[in-house]
């Protein structure tokens, strides 16, 4: 597989219209692409794409699927820009850019491509790329990530639809009946029942006060399954997922990694730049939610790109929740400090005499922070997310 790599210099200074610094690695002609990342978050977005070379033809084998998703491509890369400025860090984003029409990533190769040898090859660039980023994202964050299948949905109710590999009806079924062995080894989520930190059941992950489904419908954004809509109905369309998400979950025993289908619904989410990125920006709260709660991961684990790693401190540091103080401690007397936000503007600049200062975080918003101290004649960074 050739694949040639492209350094994007590009960085977020106006959210979200242009695009963070980070590295994409490109398949063959540019069909598919992988923006490394380096959170414990995997999205793939297998049908936003819109190239349509003459060189592979319109799939007509099988009967197939030929429908856009449209804006997926568009949200995902809006799911990126609200992660990077509230970690300073990435997701791993693996994108085709070929129209369905000409591939189908979420389909068996045979299904997907119809034996054109360029179609193939991006199916197996576009496989591959998914393997190297959870792979990448396991061994940083020690088996504990999420995965993600992004797509858009056209049916009536206008709502985002979960799929766990289970059936609408799957759903249905009690409590008592979705916690045994049978379904659970079903779910594209198995790992997490097996091992989550606060012993959650299956169904509780499914559909509990601290399911996916629920946390997006806290948000604002209706979900099934969650809590407020345990299951799709009998009448309801509803998918439950598909081959991308069968074999890159822990739905298939080769594999470690939890994750699921996500459909978004057209109205609302998907329709306009400014519902896109007011998606993104619940998403990303619903997803570091959902990480906090359920894994033991570290995010300050994920260095951001804009800090130099040789020169980064020992510094200890201590947020307080209740009057907004960052208490900063140095093993030598500190003689300036400065706090710079994530575009590079100074907030704060003051002397100090002093291996000990406080920093009211009070009118800062939201987000990643930088604080650079002056001890001697070394210059420390430490990084600071205020949530």
């Amino acid at each position: 597989m050739q694949i040639k790599k492209v350094v994007l210099l590009l960085l977020y200074l106006v959210y979200p219209q242009t695009k963070c610094l980070s590295q994409t690695l490109y398949g063959t002609n540019n069909y598919v692409e992988y923006q490394v990342g380096n959170l414990p978050i995997v999205i793939s977005v297998p049908h936003g794409g819109d190239l349509i070379p003459t060189s592979i033809p319109t799939r007509i084998c099988n009967n197939p699927e030929t429908v856009t998703d449209s804006y997926t491509i568009e949200t995902a890369e809006q799911i990126k820009a609200a992660l990077f400025l509230a970690t300073g860090c990435y997701p791993h984003l693996i994108i085709c850019n070929l129209k369905r029409t000409k591939l189908d990533c979420n389909r068996n190769l045979a299904d997907g491509a119809c034996d054109n040898s360029q179609a193939m090859t991006a199916w197996n660039e576009y496989h591959n790329f998914i393997t190297m980023a959870q792979n990448t994202a396991n061994s940083q964050y020690n088996n504990k990530i999420l995965f993600v299948d992004l797509h858009g949905h056209g049916h009536t109710i206008q709502r985002i639809e979960l799929g766990y590999l289970l059936s609408s009806s799957d759903l249905e079924l009690s409590e008592a009946t979705l916690n045994t062995t049978t379904y659970i080894n079903q779910s594209s989520i198995k790992n997490l029942v097996l091992n989550n930190r606060n012993n959650y059941t299956h169904t509780q992950l499914l559909r509990g006060p601290n399911s996916f489904g629920t946390l997006l419908t806290n948000q604002g954004f209706p979900a099934v399954p969650s809590q407020q809509i345990p299951y799709p109905g009998a009448t309801s369309s509803y998918f439950s997922g598909g081959y991308t998400t069968a074999n890159h979950t822990c739905f298939d025993p080769a594999v470690i990694t939890n994750g699921f289908q996500m459909e978004l619904n057209y109205d609302g989410v998907r329709n306009s730049n400014s519902n896109r990125m007011l998606f993104a920006d619940k998403f990303k709260n619903v997803v570091l939610e959902y990480l906090n709660t359920h894994t033991n991961v570290v995010l300050g684990s994920c260095t951001p790109l804009a800090i130099d790693e040789n020169n980064e401190s020992q510094f200890i540091f201590y947020p307080n929740p209740i009057n907004d103080v960052l208490n900063l401690s140095c093993s030598q007397d500190m003689n300036t400090l400065k706090v710079i936000n994530i575009i590079g503007q100074e907030l704060f600049n003051k002397e100090v005499n002093s291996n000990k200062v406080q920093i009211d975080l009070s009118n800062f918003s939201s987000g990643t922070y930088f604080i650079h101290v002056t001890t001697g004649k070394t210059i420390k960074t430490v990084r600071i997310i205020k949530r």
